[in-house]
């Protein structure tokens, strides 16, 4: 097992050295440092309250899905959980959403449903964007919208897999959280979060990379879609950039526009959820 560990971390080691090899290579750190001081604060700033927004409907998501109501706990789960997602490698910052819900005596079949639960509507939602989205931009909305609107009901695939688990805790969850309501909440507000967040994405970049919106919608989505995959880059370094960069190049964007405007989005992911960890942090410590 920990030689498995060991190649698994050995190969991430490589994906990122790999990335940033082949990133001088094609783009060029200079040009990366240029691309930078296109920047605004204002756009900064625009960007980050929209990625802290999306952190907020995140957090409201929860309530659909635990009996934890506290906007504050729940708020901090989100913050951990997606850090801790970001920085940690083979996905093991979920480990996190565990151990943060014991703390507050939450029952591992609760944990464990409303896990489920919340990335099975990541997913759907995802996907749900990213059709709608490529849909529109190849001038097939109708389908986009269908595709919106009937991905949801995948749903009930999973609802029908939960009645053939006879656990007790289990039974009592899904009587009590598995209603209409519930379920259309959670996929709404899974939407809601990436709206925000693609929209904190698009905002962040310069408008000398003259992406238009729904490009930068397919390309994080796409990026999104990598961090389901075995194995990252370091802190997902790479890996995320590589589903990024390739929308944008089958779309016809110039090689060296996809791979700044990755940098930069998955640089802006990383800042801003540390910066909001810290906050979380330091809030807990003094108590504010």
């Amino acid at each position: 097992m920990d030689k498995i560990k060991t190649l698994k971390l050995l190969v991430s080691i490589f994906i990122t050295f790999a990335f940033f090899y082949f990133f001088q290579k094609i783009v060029g750190f200079d040009k990366l440092l240029d691309f930078f001081r296109f920047l605004t604060f204002k756009q900064i700033f625009l960007a980050f309250i929209l990625y802290i927004f999306s952190y907020v409907v995140r957090t409201v998501r929860w309530s659909y899905t635990l009996s934890i109501k506290d906007f504050f706990k729940l708020f901090k789960l989100t913050v951990y959980n997606t850090f801790f997602n970001i920085v940690l490698p083979f996905r093991t910052g979920e480990i996190s959403f565990f151990y943060m819900l014991k703390k507050e005596n939450i029952h591992i079949a609760e944990s464990t449903m409303s896990f489920i639960i919340t990335r099975f509507f990541d997913g759907i939602s995802l996907l749900s964007l990213f059709f709608l989205a490529y849909f529109t931009y190849t001038n097939r909305f109708i389908l986009g919208v269908i595709s919106f609107i009937l991905l949801p009901f995948s749903f009930l695939i999973l609802l029908f897999l939960f009645k053939f688990i006879k656990h007790e805790k289990i039974k009592n969850y899904n009587q009590s959280m598995i209603n209409f309501k519930n379920v259309f909440m959670v996929y709404f507000l899974s939407v809601l979060t990436l709206i925000f967040k693609f929209s904190a994405f698009y905002i962040v970049l310069p408008k000398e990379a003259n992406l238009d919106f729904l490009q930068s919608i397919l390309a994080s989505s796409l990026a999104d879609l990598t961090t389901v995959l075995p194995v990252h880059g370091i802190a997902g370094i790479g890996t995320y950039e590589t589903g990024y960069v390739g929308i944008l190049i089958y779309l016809s964007v110039p090689k060296d526009t996809a791979l700044l405007s990755a940098f930069l989005v998955h640089t802006f992911i990383l800042i801003s959820s540390s910066i909001l960890a810290i906050f979380v942090y330091l809030s807990k410590m003094f108590k504010l």
